[in-house]
C-alpha cells in the first residue's frame, strides 16, 4: 500500500480543516442572524421609539407639528383625514412589526397617545443594508480571515507531518521478510538536527545497524560452529563404524551403539542449526520437484525403528492416499524425522500409528504425553518438559525447527497431548 500512511495522515488533516470550516460557517451564520436581530430589534426599534417620543412631545406643544417624513421614514396619524392610514396597517397593535407591502418589507412602529395612533414606517431595505454593513460585512471579513488562517494552519501541519508520513510509507512498503534490513534506504528523508523526524530516522538507522550486526554474529556462530564440528563428528562416526566390524559383545558392543546413536543425533543437531541459520521467511518451492511423502515415511520408519529398537514399540503406517509435496527432501526428512523420532523416543512398549491422508500426515503415539502447558511451549527452542520417567525429556530444538519449517513452507502443524496417554501431531501441506 504505497503511500497509504501519507494518505491517511493527510486525510485526517483535511477532515480537521473541513471540520474547522464547517464550525466557522455555523458560527458565522449564527452571527449574521444575531446581527440582523440586533440591528432590527435594538437599533431600529430604539430609533423608532425615539422618533415617536419626539413627535408626541412636539405634538403636545403644537397640534400643527408636522409628521416626520424622510427618504427612509414615512409617518401616518390616525386622526389625520388628509392622509389616512393604509388599510394594511390599521389592524396592527402597539409596538414594532414587520410588514410586507407590495413586495417591500417594512418595519412598522405603532404608538398611541391621547386617543391618537402614530404609525412610523421604516424602509425594510434600509434595515437590510444596516444589517449588512454593520453585521454581515464585518463577519464576512472575519470569516475570510479565519479561513485564511485555517488554511495556512493546514498547510503548515501538512508540511510538518510530511517527513513522518514519508518515513512511515518507506517502512510500511519495505518487506522485511524478503529483504535485508540494511537495504532500508532512509537517505531521502530530512535529516535536520533540529527535526524530530531527523532524530527518528537516525535512531532507526542505529537500530537497524545494531540488529543486523547482532543477527549476523548469530548466523556466523551457527555456521562456523556447525562447520567446525562436522570434521570431528565424521571421525567419530567412522571410528564407530570400524569398531562395529570387530566381534564385540556385552558392554563394548553397547558402548559402540551408544556412540553411533549419539553421533547420529549430533549430526541431526548440526543439520538443524544450519537450517535455522539459513532458512528465512517464506520458502521458494518453484524449483522443487514433487516428493512422494508415502515413500519417505516408509524409509524413515524403517530407519528409526532400528535406532529405537530398545523401546519395543509397534509402528503401523496407513497409506490412505498418495501424497506428493513440493519441498526439498532434506526439509521433509528433518520435519517428519523429528516427529517420528519423538514418538518413538517417548513411547515404551506402545504403539505408533502414522496415517498419510489427502494433503495430511498424522502421527499418533501411546507414549508418556504432555500436559497442556507443555504442549503450548513444545515448539519453543530448547524447551524441556520432564515426564514421570526421568530418562524421557522432550527437547524442543527439533520441534522448533519443525515449527519454523512449517511456517516457511506454509504448512499447518497442530499438536495435542494427554499426560500419561499419548500425543498426536498433524501436518497439513
Amino acid at each position: 500500500m504505497l503511500g497509504s500512511n501519507n494518505n491517511r495522515v493527510q486525510s485526517r488533516l483535511l477532515r480537521v480543516f473541513v471540520l474547522q470550516l464547517v464550525l466557522i460557517s455555523i458560527v458565522t451564520v449564527i452571527g449574521v442572524l444575531t446581527a440582523s436581530l440586533i440591528v432590527e430589534r435594538l437599533l431600529v426599534n430604539k430609533a423608532l421609539r425615539g422618533e415617536a417620543e419626539f413627535f408626541w412631545d412636539r405634538r403636545a406643544e403644537s397640534s400643527e407639528f408636522q409628521l416626520p417624513e424622510t427618504m427612509n421614514l414615512i409617518a401616518f396619524l390616525s386622526s389625520d383625514q388628509n392622509r389616512p392610514v393604509p388599510i394594511s396597517y390599521r389592524q396592527l397593535g402597539l409596538g414594532q412589526h414587520r410588514v410586507d407591502n407590495e413586495g417591500q418589507r417594512q418595519v412598522v412602529h405603532v404608538s398611541e397617545r391621547n386617543g391618537e395612533r402614530l404609525y412610523l414606517l421604516f424602509a425594510g431595505g434600509t434595515v437590510s443594508n444596516l444589517a449588512f454593513y454593520f453585521g454581515v460585512l464585518p463577519l464576512i471579513l472575519v470569516l475570510l480571515t479565519m479561513y485564511s488562517f485555517a488554511f495556512l494552519t493546514y498547510l503548515l501541519s501538512k508540511q510538518a507531518v510530511s517527513p513522518i508520513t514519508r518515513l512511515a510509507s518507506v517502512i510500511e512498503t519495505f518487506d522485511f521478510n524478503k529483504r535485508d534490513a540494511t537495504e532500508l534506504n532512509l537517505a531521502n528523508l530530512e535529516r535536520s538536527t533540529n527535526s524530530e523526524t531527523g532524530i527518528l530516522v537516525e535512531a532507526l538507522d542505529h537500530f537497524v545497524e545494531r540488529s543486523q550486526a547482532s543477527i549476523e554474529r548469530e548466523r556466523n556462530f551457527t555456521r562456523f560452529a556447525s562447520h567446525e564440528l562436522r570434521t570431528p563428528l565424521a571421525v567419530i562416526q567412522g571410528s564407530a563404524s570400524s569398531l562395529e566390524l570387530l566381534d564385540l559383545e556385552g558392554a563394548p558392543a553397547r558402548a559402540v551403539q551408544r556412540i553411533k546413536r549419539t553421533s547420529r543425533q549430533m549430526g541431526d543437531l548440526l543439520n538443524t542449526l544450519l537450517l535455522l541459520a539459513r532458512e528465512e521467511g517464506e520458502a521458494d518451492t518453484e524449483n522443487c520437484s514433487a516428493l512422494n511423502v508415502n515413500d519417505l515415511i516408509d524409509t524413515l520408519v524403517a530407519q528409526l525403528s532400528i535406532v529405537h529398537a530398545d523401546e519395543a514399540n509397534t509402528v503401523e503406517v496407513e497409506h490412505r492416499e498418495q501424497l506428493s509435496v513440493k519441498a526439498p527432501e532434506s526439509v521433509l526428512t528433518i520435519v517428519l524425522g523429528n516427529l517420528l523420532g519423538n514418538a518413538l523416543s517417548y513411547t515404551r512398549n506402545g504403539r505408533i500409528v502414522v496415517t498419510v491422508d489427502y494433503g495430511r500426515v498424522l502421527i499418533e503415539d501411546t507414549g508418556v504425553g504432555m500436559d497442556k502447558e507443555s504442549v503450548e511451549k513444545a515448539f519453543e527452542p530448547f524447551f524441556r518438559a520432564s515426564t514421570d520417567n526421568d530418562s524421557h525429556q522432550h527437547q524442543g530444538l527439533g520441534l522448533a525447527i519443525v515449527k519454523q519449517s512449517c511456517r516457511n513452507y506454509g504448512w499447518v502443524i497442530e499438536m495435542d497431548s494427554v499426560l500419561g496417554e499419548g500425543t498426536w501431531v498433524s501436518i497439513e501441506f
